[in-house]
């Protein structure tokens, strides 16, 4: 058979479904075609199409798609809740279909806590394992990209971080560790780990501040880090804007982890356009903000829309 897979979301980052759907076809002895974003080329008559959406702002895109090529398989968070085959979940990812030279997966799936913005606890629910690093690590790249939404409260962390400071694996906590998990026992460990940013390159370890409301149990979790040996030039804070927060707040979240001497990044809730967010996020994470003073830097007119929303 003759597969196309198709990646909605194009967002320059692999599709891990996809990956493992193509290893699955591959397996059965069928070529697979590779489709990303909306950028169509000739394919000599596939026999089945599947799309992944993981964003719901791609939404539509999908089914514009759907309406172009008839008997289409969809599947993703971004339109429905299928899951993986038992199957399709457990391989080792097509690495190739990407050309990456990293690993990526789940050592656990859902999370423990239920935060309003996230959409993890209705599409996956309780916190649960998933999966050993083994499953879908390979040895020969040596990088690992983990997607886990709440690694340190899985209940085989410890086993999971002991199997990366053993097999010395450069390591990528891509969406987060909790920081109001820790603690001098997994801090300790953490500081073992070769713990990198996404690129591979350079020292990192993803946390993040969404709530004003944690502040304490941020600073807390900063200085166990910096205790286990941690620098905090080492720690990226996700700071989310634009949910349930105002600006006084949001400023005051990032002066809190720029006096701490870590590096915040701006996240906007939605992508959200409006108000003053996009020249916050640009300003923190364009790195503005170590030459120009929020109150001086006047991209778009951003002091005009901060007045706006603090009425």
């Amino acid at each position: 058979m003759r597969i196309l897979l198709i990646d909605a979301d194009a967002t320059g980052h692999p599709n891990l479904a996809l990956m493992k759907w193509s290893a699955y076809y591959k397996q059965r002895g069928d070529q697979v075609f590779l489709q990303v974003g909306n950028e169509f080329k000739r394919y000599p008559n596939p026999d089945l199409i599947k799309i992944s959406c993981i964003f719901s702002r791609n939404g539509p895109q999908v089914e514009g798609i759907t309406k172009l090529l008839p008997d289409v398989e969809v599947g993703g968070y971004g339109v429905n809740d299928k899951k993986l085959p038992y199957e399709v979940e457990h391989i080792m990812p097509d690495y190739s279909l990407y050309g990456v030279n990293y690993c990526i997966g789940f050592t656990s799936r859902g999370c423990i806590k239920d935060c309003p913005w996230c959409i993890v606890p209705k599409m996956e629910g309780k916190m649960r394992n998933n999966a050993p690093i083994s499953e879908f690590y390979r040895p020969d790249f040596g990088k690992l990209m983990l997607y886990d939404n709440n690694f340190l409260a899985s209940p085989r962390w410890r086993e999971n971080l002991e199997y990366i400071i053993e097999n010395k694996i450069k390591t990528s906590f891509n969406q987060g560790n909790d920081i109001t998990l820790i603690n001098d026992d997994n801090a300790e460990l953490l500081a073992k780990v070769n713990s990198k940013d996404s690129q591979f390159d350079e020292k990192r370890y993803y946390f993040a501040f969404d709530r004003p409301e944690i502040e304490e149990e941020v600073l807390k979790g900063i200085s166990t880090l910096k205790k286990a040996g941690i620098k905090p030039q080492h720690l990226m804070f996700y700071v989310l804007v634009g949910f349930n927060t105002t600006y006084k707040q949001d400023m005051h979240r990032i002066k809190v982890l720029l006096k701490e001497k870590t590096l915040p990044y701006v996240m906007c809730y939605n992508e959200r356009s409006d108000l003053y967010y996009p020249d916050l996020k640009r300003w923190m994470n364009w790195g503005f903000h170590r030459f120009v003073p929020w109150q001086d830097y006047d991209y778009a007119d951003s002091q005009i829309q901060i007045k706006k929303a603090e009425k």
